[in-house]
């Protein structure tokens, strides 16, 4: 050590060494300082964020008079412009209403363009805490969407949060859907929306019409009737909560009897329209009542599942009426057709179009993948529904939706297009929920609302 601090001291001075040791020290300095810089900041561009996510925005938005009031005509709605006034026109709440528009527009990754400032309302409750509400077509591909804004200092802080939907809809099948779908009656009573009837039900058959029952409900009807064996209508009655149960006299056989038909007749009079088949059960005297049903009730009926068993003994006049919607499976389309099943399967479409050159008046719902609705001069294929759906009960939910839009005053065709819409959906958004291996018949009536409040907007 002594030999080189005598080698530097012939070449520097104490003032060069002490000024090259700091030199050092300060430039050794700056490169940790940068390295650790980076460390820093890398994570922040690569790193999965514990409360920022994908869908999720901040926007920041200095507040001034100058920057926010101008152009009011065109980025404000007049409820703002109202509300503006009424909390005092602060620069405050003009900023924090438009930075909440234009979180929402780069939280979609639109920006301003096809979305106009004023198609992102955003409105105020009672306590002060921001909605928004969404006046476009966007609004159809998103789930939830909810917002808060805050300030600090000369800044709004606005935060919105969007989810999408995971589902593929056709868009011009939801337009149409959307304008067959009846307003209800702001000053309406339950009977203005329909009295519906649901015949059915045998031992052992008891969840049938309830899913069917439960699915007129949802889908909007006014008073729910389930007309059924008396044998089991304490069982329904334990499970019936909005709806009523008529039960009919069958003698504790547990199911229908043709000499109840007078009281059976008389119970379904001042309905609007009827469904029969759900839970029915394969009595033979079930076929004397269905046709004696279909002669006496001039009303809009569905018919399903077990009823649809006996219409080979019917005969087709009976039938042929453009207020009757038929919903048979595959299977029940072969046994009443007396078409081979394997040619339906194989080929749906054709075989429906060549069953209708018979003149036939009513509406055909043939159920499955892409069910097919079909009347004498209208024909459908929906796209909505999965493999989820393929589940018991699953078809008696449609029917109660079918029956209910009947009841609402839609024709034969259009509440079968609407209902079988409107089914399949409730279906989508059930498994984007719960996925297609969990779906039961019950998850689909719990996302009716969803369903129909999405065909709405």
């Amino acid at each position: 050590m002594i030999l080189v601090w005598k080698l530097l001291r012939q070449h520097i001075s104490i003032p060069q060494f002490a000024g090259f040791f700091f030199a050092n020290l300060f430039g050794m300095l700056i490169v940790l300082l940068g390295y650790q810089f980076y460390n820093d900041v890398v994570p922040v561009f690569t790193a999965e964020d514990s409360f920022m996510k994908s869908d999720f925005l901040i926007v920041n938005k200095k507040i001034g008079t100058a920057s926010t009031i101008s152009g009011r005509s065109n980025t404000f709605t007049n409820e703002e412009i109202d509300y503006i006034l009424k909390t005092g026109n602060r620069d405050e709440t003009i900023a924090g209403i438009f930075s909440l528009k234009e979180a929402f527009v780069k939280a979609i990754g639109t920006g301003f363009g096809n979305i106009s400032p004023i198609d992102v309302e955003i409105i105020h409750n009672f306590s002060g805490k921001p909605d928004l509400i969404i006046h476009n077509e966007i609004i159809k591909k998103i789930e939830d969407l909810s917002c808060s804004v805050s300030h600090d200092s000369d800044y709004a802080i606005a935060v919105v949060d969007v989810k999408f939907l995971n589902i593929s809809i056709n868009t011009k099948n939801a337009l149409e859907c959307k304008n067959l779908i009846l307003n209800r009656k702001d000053d309406g009573h339950k009977g203005d929306f329909g009295k519906v009837g649901i015949i059915g039900g045998s031992i052992g058959m008891c969840g049938s019409v309830d899913l069917c029952a439960k699915a007129s409900l949802r889908t909007g009807s006014g008073l729910v009737y389930n007309i059924c064996p008396n044998s089991i209508s304490d069982i329904l009655q334990i499970k019936a909560v909005e709806n009523i149960v008529l039960p009919i006299s069958d003698d504790n056989k547990g199911c229908f009897i043709f000499k109840y038909i007078d009281e059976m007749i008389d119970k379904m009079s001042n309905l609007d329209a009827i469904a029969i088949g759900c839970g029915l059960g394969r009595n033979e005297e079930n076929a004397k009542i269905l046709e004696i049903i279909v002669k006496n009730f001039k009303k809009p009926i569905v018919i399903d599942a077990d009823a649809i068993f006996f219409l080979r003994n019917i005969k087709a006049e009976i039938l042929n009426r453009n207020n009757i919607v038929i919903t048979p499976h595959e299977v029940e389309f072969s046994r009443f057709s007396s078409y081979d099943l394997k040619n339906i399967k194989e080929n749906r479409l054709e075989v429906v179009n060549k069953f209708f050159e018979k003149n036939l008046k009513y509406t055909l719902v043939l159920k499955g993948k892409n069910t097919i609705v079909k009347s004498d001069k209208e024909i459908y294929i929906n796209d909505t529904g999965n493999s989820g759906m393929a589940t018991a009960g699953s078809g008696d939910c449609l029917t109660g939706i079918i029956l209910s839009l009947l009841g609402q005053g839609l024709n034969a065709f259009n509440s079968a297009k609407l209902g079988v819409f409107i089914h399949g959906l409730a279906g989508d958004f059930a498994k984007e929920e719960l996925g297609e291996d969990s779906l039961v018949a019950s998850d689909i009536i719990k996302f009716l609302p969803k369903a129909i409040k999405y065909i709405r907007e």
